[in-house]
């Protein structure tokens, strides 16, 4: 990772640059790596930006960078120069993964002021490069910082480690959004496919079906399907039935006689007789149809048809009810993966979120809740399993752009002035910034870039209003709104539950969609009566 990714970070190096060059007045410059020397520039000095109206003066700025650069890259710390107008420069390299990323200058600081010796240097160049009145340069050089040789060192370490630091935590980041990319590709896919499979319930119906093909083609009068449990067939992790009741639809435990026929067979079996098939005597059915399968290299699983009376099975209905168990294979297969990769994807965007939160330490936890709270309304409003994961995935991720906003600004005890107000309103933007660069995030980063638009379009950053809001930044708005009044802050208290549901109905029209409103109270109310 020797060249840092500049084309990502280019944006947001220059803008770290320049507000240093707002503090200091000193020229910043980013020169990436390799032997062109393309490089950012961050801020001039009045002395260098009278210096470049002359081509000649500029190719001796140029000359010194070089040789400041060039004296970086062969050092292991912070390097100092003279350059050619006898004003300080200090170079340092950023190292990345143990490899240069590029290298960082500050130039243009007076080391002693303008002593006359200076003064007469500075004309000298001036005469030298053709410049009609050197004098002006004198002018020129006087508003330029005066610093000393170790604070101009210390700035450009201080700058050095700031870089690095960024450069990691983004690269961190850039990885582990790749990661999460590849995660929810994958996990879209296998809704692209099996979409009445998930979420956990829904593909009940799919093996009912298959159940009830067996029936018809049999002529059985009554059919389930268990899966064997982690502790074994006697206790199942799922039970289907269809037909005429043979066994209690979700049962939790098998018989222990019919659990161990089941286990017992090791292919295709035929049971007649209720004493053989494990059943009490009382059933009314005669004969039992075992068809044990494995879900690829995890699970056992049995399909079972019964009837009262049977007549000789043949190949043709052996062969039928071994398709329908593949049917059913495929099913549960599906099922199993589609659990262990939303777990997977989940545990990461947990983690991946409790890094963003862990920067403010009075917001921990927060993404989780506000992911809670969004698939809660969602579900309320009765929005399709695909839009609940969407919806997760989005609240989990809405305040990703926090990532890149000052930490002293994050963790302020207190309220934020104007100015860093207005930075920290950045962080939707940044966000969807970073998560738009990968397509299968699409649908739900306007809803990220859009969490903190108001209803009557007074929000940031776009002051979209009404239905122009995507529906999942309405969503997280009133999921987000909720969990941040809830919780406690250093400049105030939490409120209780229905002071802030009241708060919300207050701004409903205003700051908040009704219908995602009502939806909010209509969940939180059935969440509470089932707690």
């Amino acid at each position: 990772m020797g060249e840092l990714n500049v084309s990502f970070l280019e944006e947001e190096i220059k803008a770290y640059l320049l507000s240093l060059n707002k503090i200091t007045g000193l020229r910043f410059s980013f020169f990436q790596p390799g032997e062109h020397l393309e490089h950012i520039v961050a801020g001039e000095t009045p002395f260098c930006l009278e210096l470049q109206t002359r081509k000649e003066g500029s190719d001796r700025c140029v000359e010194s960078k070089r040789s400041i650069v060039l004296m970086a890259q062969k050092a292991d710390k912070p390097v100092f120069d003279i350059c050619h107008s006898r004003m300080g420069q200090a170079g340092a390299v950023i190292m990345l993964n143990g490899e240069s990323a590029g290298v960082v200058v500050a130039c243009q600081a007076l080391l002693h002021g303008l002593s006359e010796e200076h003064k007469e240097h500075i004309r000298s160049v001036g005469r030298e490069i053709g410049y009609s009145n050197p004098d002006n340069l004198i002018v020129a050089a006087a508003k330029n910082p005066v610093l000393s040789r170790t604070q101009l060192e210390d700035i450009i370490f201080f700058v050095k480690e700031q870089l690095e630091e960024k450069a990691t935590s983004r690269t961190t980041l850039e990885d582990t959004t790749e990661y999460l990319m590849d995660k929810y590709e994958e996990l879209m896919f296998l809704y692209s496919i099996t979409e009445k499979l998930t979420p956990e319930h829904e593909y009940s119906k799919t093996l009912s079906e298959i159940l009830d093909k067996g029936l018809q083609k049999l002529s059985a009068r009554s059919a389930f399907l268990v899966l064997e449990g982690e502790s074994g067939i006697h206790n199942p992790e799922a039970l289907e039935t269809y037909g005429e009741p043979l066994l209690q639809k979700d049962a939790v435990v098998l018989p222990e006689k019919l659990a161990d026929f089941l286990v017992s067979c090791d292919g295709p079996a035929l049971a007649l007789g209720p004493e053989e098939m494990g059943l009490t005597t009382q059933t009314r059915y005669n004969a039992l149809l075992v068809y044990p399968f494995r879900i690829k290299e995890y699970r056992m699983a049995y399909m079972v048809f019964a009837w009262e009376k049977i007549e000789e099975l043949g190949d043709t209905e052996y062969k039928f009810v071994a398709a329908l168990a593949n049917q059913a294979s495929v099913v549960l297969h599906t099922v199993h993966l589609y659990r262990e990769l939303a777990d997977l994807l989940f545990s990461t965007l947990e983690a991946l979120s409790s890094a963003i939160d862990a920067k403010d330490p009075y917001t921990h936890g927060h993404s989780h809740r506000v992911a809670d709270y969004a698939v809660m309304i969602s579900s309320a409003m009765g929005e399709p399993p695909r839009f609940l994961t969407m919806i997760k995935i989005a609240g989990q991720l809405h305040d990703f752009g926090k990532i890149g906003i000052a930490e002293t600004i994050l963790s302020k005890e207190g309220k934020l002035d104007p100015e860093e107000r207005s930075v920290m309103n950045e962080h939707p933007a940044l966000g969807a910034q970073i998560l738009s660069r990968f397509k299968s995030f699409s649908e739900f980063v306007p809803g990220i870039r859009h969490h903190h638009e108001r209803y009557d379009g007074s929000g940031y950053p776009d002051n979209l209003s009404g239905d122009k809001i995507p529906l999942i930044g309405r969503i997280i708005a009133v999921a987000d709104a909720f969990d941040a009044m809830t919780t406690s802050r250093p400049y105030r208290d939490h409120l209780s539950s229905e002071k802030a549901v009241a708060e919300i109905q207050a701004n409903v029209g205003k700051q908040f969609d009704p219908v995602i409103v009502k939806a909010f109270v209509r969940g939180l109310e059935a969440r509470l009566k089932d707690a």
